[in-house]
């Protein structure tokens, strides 16, 4: 299956961020990742830019590889975060478990109450992270890499008007 994404391109400038000819404008890149909410995460993502403008291959190749760099790049960045975070998810379940065993070698009670609570608290959530927001963080790295090896084709928009 596929999602297909159609993007009016009016002007060039409305492409790239207006402080770089290599970035993508973030605008548009938000419309491009929202616009597959709703469709399943594994579906290929083409990307149909329907434009009047005259663009040479190379401008076109330029714009496909903005395109391909940016959601990249972003993959990159979100697997970074998510070792990081399942990282961060192990200690604090280690954490739990250490606490938990002082607890039955603690011998005040008041204080052996509360390392009990904060063993299980700590092995509670990093558990619930695991099982809730590993999933989450798995469709947003997936969904990014589809469109970062997306189809993407340039359509003449007055070819477009000329069929309907």
């Amino acid at each position: 299956m596929q999602t297909t994404i159609k993007l009016n391109l009016k002007k060039k400038e409305d492409f790239y961020c207006k402080y770089s000819n290599y970035i993508l404008n973030p605008e548009l890149r938000s419309y491009l990742f929202d616009a597959c909410y709703g469709d399943d995460y594994k579906n290929k993502i083409v990307i149909n830019i329907y434009t009047k403008l005259k663009l040479t291959n190379n401008e076109k190749n330029k714009m496909i590889d903005t395109i391909r760099r940016t959601f990249g790049l972003k993959v990159q960045d979100e697997l970074y975060y998510y070792k990081k975070s399942k990282f961060k998810k192990t200690i604090l379940f280690l954490i739990g478990i250490v606490l938990i065993i002082i607890y039955y070698f603690s011998f005040v009670n008041i204080i052996k109450e509360i390392i009990l609570i904060l063993g299980w608290l700590s092995i509670w959530e990093s558990v619930y992270s695991f099982l809730t927001d590993s999933k989450r963080d798995y469709i947003y790295i997936y969904r990014l890499k589809q469109y970062a090896k997306a189809r993407i084709y340039f359509v003449d928009s007055s070819d477009e008007e000329d069929n309907s």
